[in-house]
């Protein structure tokens, strides 16, 4: 079980929390914003996470950004490298101010079949792909699990399974609140990702929210969950660094005792 590092003003909270036994590893977002990096415990494994690369882009994968993680993956050993399955803009800075979901189309698995399995070689290691909350409905696939589902399945990738982001999406959609739950297979989610989940000011969408703690229906889900994966390697709680540290910490508690 681990934790998300955004910012250096969690430092102090994940160290509480690693030498308290509370997590076994961080898992750090790269490319690095300027100005800080994780510092908390020479021997907290770090898994290593790239939210910003446009892996579903008829443009291919941003290289400048994919080097940076490149080096950083080596310099952590880390197992794997979570990537968003997503349309983010082909220019230098590979996004557009937030994740931009692809069309969940052909044309665009293809693509992004060719990316995902071109920065495999690249990186060296396996990657796990995720998806960001889904607002509409768009393309022709059943759905973006489905389009998630084929395209790691053609690439052979890992997946990482967002449990707000994939609750959420339910909810837009207004989908049953299992929806997707077997499409994927089993045995390439290698990690859970666990947050909060809020609605929007309209109350018509929902968003996850690294402000909010989880739902005790995600928490009684990822138990679940955990015990048929059958390659489950990693459950990363995700907890903004300005929201209370009592939550946060209370979290990995329940987490643990939930997880057994």
């Amino acid at each position: 079980m681990g934790a998300r590092w955004d910012e250096p003003t969690q430092n102090e909270r994940l160290r509480t929390a690693y030498e308290a036994g509370l997590i076994d590893y961080v898992e750090v977002n790269y490319p690095l914003m300027p100005g800080g990096s994780p510092d908390v415990s020479p021997t907290a494994p770090i898994l290593v996470h790239c939210p910003i690369n446009p892996i579903a882009s008829v443009h291919g994968f941003n290289r400048a950004l994919a080097r940076q993680v490149r080096a950083a993956a080596i310099e952590h050993g880390s197992p794997w490298i979570g990537e968003h399955l997503c349309w983010a803009g082909p220019g230098p800075e590979g996004r557009l101010g937030y994740i931009v979901n692809p069309l969940f189309c052909d044309a665009v698995r293809d693509a992004a079949i060719e990316n995902a399995r071109a920065l495999t070689a690249f990186y060296g290691r396996p990657i796990a792909l995720e998806l960001a909350p889904v607002y509409d409905s768009t393309g022709t696939f059943d759905s973006e699990v489905h389009f998630l589902a084929s395209v790691a399945r053609a690439a052979d990738t890992h997946v990482i399974f967002d449990l707000a982001h994939w609750t959420a999406s339910n909810r837009n959609l207004r989908r049953p609140a299992d929806f997707g739950l077997d499409v994927l297979e089993p045995e390439r989610i290698v990690e859970l990702h666990l947050a909060g989940i809020r609605s929007g000011r309209s109350g018509r969408f929902w968003h996850d929210s690294h402000g909010d703690v989880p739902e005790e229906e995600l928490l009684e889900l990822t138990a679940h969950l955990a015990r048929r994966l059958p390659r489950l390697a990693a459950v990363t709680f995700e907890h903004a660094e300005d929201a209370p540290e009592a939550d946060f910490m209370r979290t990995l508690e329940r987490l643990r005792r939930v997880l057994g």
